[in-house]
């Protein structure tokens, strides 16, 4: 288990969430399967094509890479590597679907080393997770949505009923939700 927050969050609205990790002193890694790592400490590292993020902070340690069957390079996300990193990312909105992705602020609780005693993830981490997380929830407030969904339920099954629900989402977010686009 970790810390987690879930949130429907478009790029601009993300740029900002980087932009706030950045003045915690956090460097920001593309997660791209790639030639090569992205890595730096400005938002030119944060593209509308790639979806997902590491800030990682510094005083925590550094990453480790990997490489996978097609020779490309990952951030190996398991053991110390993983303890200085916060995972992020934006929102994939698919117009010609109607239809909007989740994506989460993510700190793992930490790992078991070789020993089997279990490394608890930094407290510095933490602390910057914390921070991250509060902006992300000014970005993105908790705002209750309704969606109609087919139920399942004996007495209204296979019929639409209203579903309610609160969920983190941004104001540009909400408003494509209100105006048809599926939440998923």
């Amino acid at each position: 288990m970790g810390k987690q927050i879930n949130y429907y969050m478009e790029y601009e609205s993300f740029l900002r969430l980087a932009e706030k990790a950045l003045s915690l002193g956090c460097e920001i890694i593309r997660d791209a399967h790639a030639d090569s790592i992205v890595r730096g400490c400005s938002l030119d590292v944060v593209t509308p094509d790639v979806i997902r993020y590491y800030f990682r902070v510094p005083e925590a340690g550094d990453i480790t890479t990997g490489t996978d069957l097609y020779g490309k390079l990952y951030v190996n996300t398991t053991l110390e590597s993983g303890n200085c990193l916060i995972e992020a990312g934006f929102s994939m909105i698919w117009h010609e679907e109607q239809r909007i992705g989740r994506n989460r602020l993510y700190s793992s609780t930490g790992y078991y080393a070789e020993d089997g005693t279990f490394i608890y993830r930094p407290e510095c981490v933490t602390k910057i997770y914390n921070a991250l997380a509060r902006y992300a929830k000014k970005l993105a407030p908790p705002t209750e949505t309704v969606e109609m969904r087919v139920s399942i339920a004996d007495e209204t099954y296979l019929q639409e009923v209203e579903h309610r629900s609160k969920q983190y989402i941004t104001a540009y977010c909400l408003q494509l939700q209100q105006a048809g686009y599926a939440l998923r």
